[in-house]
């Protein structure tokens, strides 16, 4: 990183974004500061569905730090059942709020956090910490669809967020990674730089690790933040 350079994140301000908490997500929802949110389904998800489904039916769908992400809808449609994993309340009511679906709440088991489920179909969004949750909890998964999760927590966090994420997979589980190639000596993040080395460093000891798909991801958002590129690149992932 840039020595004591201050750096403007995704946010547009200067503060430190590098080692964001819960608290520090909540505070940021609610300044309505959601930018990341997608108004639309993401491209790569309806673009790689087929490879991550394989003509299977009926799936377990996990998708991290979800937000109120409309692909938890999406995938529903397709005939999935969705869980969902966020850590502010926020983002989880306004799913529900903004596709009109009635839900439920009750407590998690094994840590503080709050099950949203809905009514009328098979989705449900765990509100935590996602480094408290456990499979007791949300059980195991056909597949992962990972949308800039993991480039969003922070670095140093990143063997923790495996070793999370790793147990709630199937043996046959296939597991959609968004990552991305950014400058973060220039932009404070998140998300945070990506490469295929730090992929197959954290996942390489438990899985196989292949890139399927890479595109130029660079728009006036990005342009906004001071950088000159931004790379997505996507991997699919499986256990060995």
């Amino acid at each position: 990183m840039a020595g004591d350079k201050k750096r403007l994140n995704q946010f547009g301000d200067y503060e430190d974004t590098a080692h964001m908490s819960v608290d520090d997500w909540k505070y940021r929802w609610d300044k309505q500061q959601t930018q990341f949110h997608m108004p639309i389904i993401h491209p790569m998800l309806q673009k790689h569905l087929e490879t991550l489904a394989q003509g299977r039916s009926k799936l377990r769908f996990f998708v991290p730090l979800c937000g109120k992400s409309l692909d938890l809808k999406w995938l529903l449609e397709q005939g999935h059942e969705v869980i969902g994993c966020e850590g502010v309340d926020k983002g989880c009511q306004e799913f529900f709020q903004e596709h009109k679906m009635q839900y439920t709440t009750c407590p998690m088991k094994s840590c503080e956090g709050t099950v949203y489920q809905a009514k009328c179909c098979p989705l449900t969004i765990y509100r935590c910490d996602f480094f408290e949750l456990k499979s007791d909890d949300v059980g195991q998964f056909d597949c992962i669809w990972d949308r800039g999760s993991f480039v969003a927590i922070p670095v140093t966090d990143r063997k923790r967020y495996v070793d999370v994420i790793v147990p709630l997979m199937k043996s046959d589980c296939r597991y959609l990674l968004d990552c991305f190639l950014v400058n973060n000596d220039q932009f404070g993040g998140p998300p945070f730089n990506c490469t295929d080395k730090d992929v197959s460093t954290f996942y390489g000891s438990y899985c196989t690790v292949k890139k399927i798909d890479e595109k130029d991801a660079f728009t006036e958002w990005q342009k906004s933040w001071g950088i000159s590129y931004f790379v997505e690149e996507i991997y699919m992932i499986e256990l060995k």
